[in-house]
Order: structure tokens, then C-alpha cells, then sequence
């Protein structure tokens, strides 16, 4: 992931969902869900 958007993600600019369906976030596995923890 790009580091605007991890700064985007914990600032609540952008949501888990968003990011992964715009395909900014990559993940595999039910521990890479960090939805749970955003926004910071």
C-alpha cells in the first residue's frame, strides 16, 4: 500500500472498503482486515 494511502485510512479520508475495492489495498488472509482499527 501506498503511504498516502495508509494516511488517508487513518485519517477516515478514505475507508477499509474503498481502498480495497479501488484496489489501493492488497491483503489475503482474515488477519490482513484492518477495518476493525481504522480510522486511528
Amino acid at each position: 500500500m501506498a503511504p498516502n494511502t495508509w494516511l488517508e485510512l487513518a485519517t477516515g479520508r478514505v475507508g477499509w472498503a474503498e481502498a480495497v475495492t479501488d484496489g489501493r489495498v492488497q491483503m489475503s488472509g482474515n488477519r490482513a482486515d484492518l477495518s476493525a482499527y481504522l480510522p486511528l
